[in-house]
């Protein structure tokens, strides 16, 4: 999404798409974590050998998918609710009635009521 040409989304419905988009990568990292211990429960401390050390390998991968997933997550839903608390325009005082422009990085927003622009994440005007 970031990637195409700039849309115009509301406000609302660009926030629960970002909420959603974490919160896939957190199920990812769930079903991730119970790959681990299902992997751990089936290999368990009787093996020996090479099997042992490619279990160990492979714990090895899935425990850093794990924390690459859990930190995915973590960045894009503090990022959503970072916007969340600068969607108030300055202007006249209205929460979340806006478009976004989305692009790669900032993101511009306009208020519907008074036409302000501000780029979302900081205080300055769009000039």
């Amino acid at each position: 999404m970031q990637n195409r040409v700039m849309q115009q989304l509301k406000f609302n419905r660009w926030h629960e798409r970002q909420l959603l988009l974490s919160f896939a990568w957190l199920l990812s990292c769930l079903m991730c974590g119970f790959l681990f211990v299902a992997i751990i429960e089936l290999v368990g401390v009787n093996f020996s050998g090479i099997f042992s050390i490619l279990s160990i390998f492979v714990l090895y991968l899935i425990g850093i998918a794990i924390i690459e997933l859990f930190r995915r997550f973590w960045m894009r839903f503090s990022f959503a609710q970072l916007c969340a608390n600068s969607a108030t325009c300055s202007s006249c005082g209205t929460y979340g009635l806006f478009e976004v422009r989305v692009g790669a990085w900032p993101i511009y927003a306009r208020c519907q009521k008074c036409d302000h622009q501000w780029v979302i994440g900081q205080h300055q005007e769009r000039n």
